[in-house]
């Protein structure tokens, strides 16, 4: 259905200019969001990971800080200092635990200072180079007769001379009530003679890394702190696993880039790794994205929402509007498909917009009335012509009966030897039977012209000598076929009218020739003429329409002049018939024109 069809189309061109700008919008503006949070967890994350270094690296420098001048602190205001409380112990081989009793005595009070202000330390230990050691603790202390001597840790604190050893985070078997703990160690020197004074061991509990973890998204975020091994020195989960190796993939990427800070995003995780710049730890940071981005998905629901509500928005005005546009061409559809009824019927809505609907509306109407006033003419037309017909069929009747009263006559005269009187019965007798030929309405321009001859004949025995008559066609015409008794008429008018009421002698010219695509009868005569009032009079008669008058009712005005040029006009078109030309006293010409017809 075309209504049907344009409502569609304009409904989804309207859906498309609307829905596809929405759909990229909303797409892109999806993209952007979704671009964003992932740079700003990026940022988040790696800012996370930075502070927790920060964090970090300030434990390990007051850790550094504490061992590196441990041996210069007084053990108690105004006393002497730890290194020489320690060289008092080292030089004296007979020293006894009532000396190392003295000794952790003196240094006790500097004990509680760093304990108290470090609630991450579990113990503070000093081993001698003889294996013999001073130790506090608040709830743990070294086991009876433990010798570091030969252990593993003890060797790589010497062999660091001097340096920070850094133990995994694991539970200690020397110490008693032992928990998984980090143990810092350094060995001491003698500032002045460089002589090994002894190994001093901070043991620190694990809630050293407390709060590091502070900043992080609760649940979905997992840091690690591994050390160079790849061992799991701290994790923020409930069941942390210290002491295992860092599961896979982090262990494989921190493997793929060692000694730098990295960033990688697989199936859906998020890894930040970081190193410590001053030892082979790194802080591992661990990112489910999925679960992450739940928490921003009420900003991504409410875009699609409003890109949703948009979406039913501009589809619900592309309805409307497709059937606003095309309810009057649904409308004027339907009464066109009135008219194939040929009712005819009209619009009277929409006139009086200036719209192209109100310009379709009015030539609609326009068109309707073209239409009723041709089927009106047309009709007309055709009444005319039956008009006529029946005028020929009139004078086809009375020319049956003349024509066998006049073949009457015509024996009649032979017999009683009158030749004049044969002549114009038997000319006449021709007339009549070329008017009463129904073969068909054209007939060769030839026996047009013999009937014309045959007329001229009886009027020359009517007027004598008194009229001359004139013939002259082109070679190649008398073939051609045009309608029938179209020049007889004007000829007989030529002597009615221009010459009976002369006294001289008078001339009837015909002449046929051929002006571009037309055939042309020129009918000229030297009779009376008209005044230009006749003239105009006559003019004005023929270009009146043809019409139809009723049977029975003839106009006189029909027979002649006026009944050729409607039935030429009929026949052929308006653009043929005759035309006039006369001058008073001096003659008139007639001019009659037909297309060329083979």
């Amino acid at each position: 259905m075309v209504n049907r069809n344009i409502r569609n189309k304009l409904f989804f061109v309207f859906l498309g200019i609307s829905i596809i700008p929405i759909f990229i919008v909303t797409l892109i503006s999806y993209n952007a969001y979704t671009s964003l949070v992932a740079k700003q967890v990026s940022l988040v994350s790696t800012g996370t990971i930075d502070n927790a270094v920060e964090r970090i690296d300030h434990i390990f420098q007051n850790i550094d800080h504490i061992t590196l001048s441990f041996q210069q602190f007084t053990t108690r205001p105004g006393a002497v200092t730890v290194s020489q409380e320690l060289n008092k112990l080292i030089n004296n081989p007979n020293a006894d635990q009532y000396d190392f009793f003295l000794a952790r005595t003196n240094m006790l009070f500097f004990f509680n200072n760093l304990m108290l202000g470090n609630p991450y330390l579990n113990g503070i230990y000093i081993f001698l180079p003889d294996g013999r050691s001073i130790s506090y603790g608040i709830s743990t202390d070294l086991k009876v007769d433990y010798s570091p001597l030969g252990d593993d840790w003890y060797e790589r604190t010497l062999v660091k001379n001097g340096g920070l050893y850094i133990s995994d985070a694991d539970t200690k078997e020397f110490i008693i009530n032992a928990r998984p703990s980090i143990t810092f160690s350094r060995a001491l020197y003698d500032p002045d003679t460089r002589q090994l004074l002894g190994v001093l061991m901070l043991d620190c509990g694990l809630d050293i890394f407390k709060g590091i973890d502070k900043d992080i998204v609760p649940d979905i975020t997992s840091m690690f702190l591994v050390n160079g091994n790849g061992k799991i020195l701290y994790e923020n989960s409930a069941t942390p696993r210290i002491g295992e190796r860092l599961p896979e993939p982090l262990n494989g990427w921190i493997a793929a880039h060692p000694g730098e800070a990295s960033e990688e995003t697989a199936d859906g995780t998020l890894a930040v790794v970081k190193p410590f710049p001053d030892n082979d730890w790194k802080i591992v940071g661990s990112i489910r994205l999925p679960e992450l981005y739940k928490q921003y998905g009420v900003s991504e629901r409410l875009l699609i929402y409003i890109a949703v509500t948009c979406a039913v928005i501009f589809v619900l005005l592309s309805i409307l509007l497709s059937s606003l546009i095309t309810k009057p061409i649904i409308d004027l559809s339907k009464t066109m498909r009135k008219n194939k009824f040929l009712s005819l019927v009209t619009v009277k809505k929409n006139l009086e917009r200036t719209d192209e609907i109100g310009v379709l509306y009015t030539e609609y109407n326009k068109m309707i009335q073209d239409i009723d006033r041709y089927i009106k003419e047309s009709y007309q037309n055709r009444l005319i012509t039956l008009d006529s017909q029946m005028k020929a069929l009139e004078a086809q009747i009375n020319s049956h009966f003349l024509y066998n009263t006049l073949e009457s006559i015509n024996s009649i005269a032979e017999i009683e030897e009158v030749e004049s009187i044969a002549v114009m019965t038997k000319a006449l007798g021709d007339m009549f039977r070329y008017s009463i030929k129904t073969e068909s309405e054209l007939v060769p321009i030839e026996d047009e012209l013999a009937h014309v001859s045959n007329y001229m004949t009886i009027q020359k025995i009517r007027y004598e000598d008194k009229i001359d008559f004139r013939l002259e066609i082109e070679e190649d015409l008398p073939s051609y076929k045009v309608l029938k008794l179209i020049v007889q008429p004007i000829v007989e008018n030529a002597l009615y009218h221009g010459l009976e009421s002369t006294r001289k002698k008078g001339t009837v010219a015909v002449k046929v020739f051929r002006a571009e695509e037309r055939i042309v009868f020129e009918i000229a005569d030297d009779g009376v003429g008209m005044s230009p009032e006749q003239l105009q009079e006559l003019r004005a008669l023929l270009s009146e329409p043809p019409a139809f008058s009723e049977l029975g009712h003839r106009d006189k005005r029909s027979i002649g002049l006026k009944n050729v040029h409607s039935r030429i006009s009929l026949y052929y078109g308006p653009e043929y018939g005759l035309s006039l030309e006369s001058e008073l006293h001096k003659g008139t010409r007639v001019v009659l024109n037909v297309p060329i017809l083979d």
